[in-house]
């Protein structure tokens, strides 16, 4: 008695081609991320600028994000930079520094960045010239549009890996299937008349030779 394993070939095919079409856009994804920042167009954030100045309001819209520059005469350090809104007993401050030089455009740098959750206005305050602009402005070229959706078809690449390792170890779960090698058994067959007769004769034959010699 012995066991063998059978494997659901069928199954385990489709979970290498599910394990092969996920994969595909999770390096299309890792390729856009690694590419799209360096082939972005460059914008003139002073056509986009919603602020300029160093003291003032500046528009904002609810779920906004927004980069803040200062003049390049002056090195992010150097700029102080307070965005915030205020009542009668609290000061909320929205801004976030972020010397980034990456983010650095023409005749500007980067310093920071604030985002807001409802619709009206912030205060500003600067102790340098800075400019403000709505991120929404980056995304108008292929590249830009190209990584806003590189984070959705990574997670559909990612579901798709998980799924087709699910259905490989399913696969590979061993189903024992018990099988018998009947013995085999010699049998004599019963001799016949016949051959009985020959062997009855042949005796007399062996014992009547065997007196004629005494």
């Amino acid at each position: 008695m012995r066991q063998t394993t059978e494997f659901d070939v069928g199954a385990r095919r489709n979970g290498y081609i599910v394990l092969g079409l996920s994969i595909v856009p999770i390096l299309i994804s890792i390729a856009i991320f690694a590419i799209g920042p360096f082939m972005m167009d460059d914008i003139d954030v002073e056509e986009e600028a919603i602020f300029t100045g160093r003291t003032g309001d500046v528009p904002v819209v609810e779920n906004g994000m927004y980069s803040v520059f200062v003049v390049s005469d002056y090195t992010c350090e150097e700029a102080e930079v307070s965005i915030y809104e205020e009542d009668d007993e609290y000061v909320w401050e929205y801004f976030f520094r972020d010397c980034d030089d990456f983010f650095d455009e023409d005749g500007w740098n980067y310093v920071g960045y604030f985002s807001t959750d409802f619709d009206g206005s912030l205060n500003v305050e600067a102790n340098r010239q800075i400019l403000i602009i709505d991120d929404t402005s980056y995304f108008g070229g292929f590249w830009s549009w190209a990584m806003v959706f590189a984070l959705p078809i990574c997670c559909v690449g990612i579901i798709g890996l998980a799924i087709a390792v699910t259905i490989l170890i399913t696969a590979k779960e061993q189903v024992p299937v018990v099988q018998t090698n009947p013995g085999v058994v010699f049998i004599e067959p019963a001799p016949t008349e016949e051959k009985a007769q020959v062997d009855a004769e042949s005796g007399s034959e062996w014992w009547e030779e065997g007196s004629k010699q005494e």
